[in-house]
């Protein structure tokens, strides 16, 4: 058995004895997603299982007052397996998952840097031996394996997440390191870099789904979207276009499907995919 012990520590003034749980637990919940999503592409898994979690778990102690500090095992134990029906992945260790989820972390923050001084990576697989390349006019080339871009590409959400809750007079900062002082450190400026600006999509489009939450005060709400609409099924966040009446959409959650008009509100991820942030809602009406 091979552990790796990071100290995990949340810096602000709301941070102190007591302090809001709710908040420490959201992001405790997301740097453990950042974990995983490690061990799921290092071990070629689809998915953590509730059986995989008796093997690979993260361990909490020593914790200590002030700040919120803890330490964190990260541990993955290939002596015994405690279910037989479970395949264990012998040559990956605790300190190797620690260590591609601070790759996949440092990656993130050089391209989002390239993008914000207006420099539009290139990304391209020159061969077959697993080994992607990010290139920019006029900057040095950034080499990693494809391991490294999948973990970066998974984990990119839960950094906008938990950089989410950093706030001035809050939380100033957020951090998880290693007995090498090397690590995870999330501040006001990388909060920056994790939530840019995004791009709202000239032409409208028409969907069908079911709006299952609005808050009439933020004149905003959450759409289920049916399969096979222009955008993928999912659920989607949405905001209103000004002048609107918001008591249409408080109606429209007591029926089962609406039709809505909107715009897609798209950002692009590290990797170059583009996905849709939030939809901003022209009109709805009913099916």
């Amino acid at each position: 058995m091979a552990d790796e012990i990071v100290t995990f520590k949340i810096d602000g003034p709301v941070i102190k004895d007591p302090y809001p749980l709710h908040e420490v637990i959201a992001i405790l919940d997301n740097f453990h997603s950042i974990v995983d999503q490690s061990f799921i592409v290092l071990s070629g898994k689809a998915r953590l299982t509730k059986a995989e979690r008796l093997n690979f778990r993260i361990l909490a102690s020593r914790p200590r007052t002030g700040s919120y500090i803890q330490d964190l095992q990260i541990l993955y134990d290939i002596a015994q397996p405690l279910l037989p029906i479970v395949p264990l992945v012998p040559q990956l260790t605790s300190s190797e998952i620690w260590k591609s989820a601070k790759a996949a972390y440092n990656f993130l923050k050089a391209v989002i840097s390239l993008r914000r001084n207006g420099k539009e990576p290139t990304v391209s697989a020159p061969n077959n031996e697993g080994i992607i390349v990010v290139s920019t006019p006029g900057s040095q080339p950034i080499t990693i394996s494809q391991n490294i871009f999948k973990i970066a590409d998974r984990s990119e959400d839960c950094y906008k997440r938990i950089t989410g809750h950093i706030e001035k007079g809050r939380i100033d900062q957020i951090s998880a390191t290693d007995t090498k002082e090397e690590g995870i450190s999330l501040t006001s400026e990388e909060k920056e870099l994790f939530n840019p600006e995004t791009k709202l999509e000239d032409n409208p489009i028409d969907i069908v789904g079911g709006i299952f939450d609005f808050n009439k005060e933020k004149l905003s709400g959450k759409i289920r979207v049916v399969e096979g609409q222009s955008i993928p099924a999912r659920d989607y966040a949405f905001d209103l276009v000004k002048g609107q009446d918001p008591i249409a959409y408080i109606i429209a959650m007591t029926k089962e499907f609406v039709s809505m008009r909107c715009l897609p509100e798209i950002a692009v991820h590290t990797t170059g995919a583009r996905v849709i942030a939030r939809l901003q809602s022209i009109s709805i009406k009913e099916l």
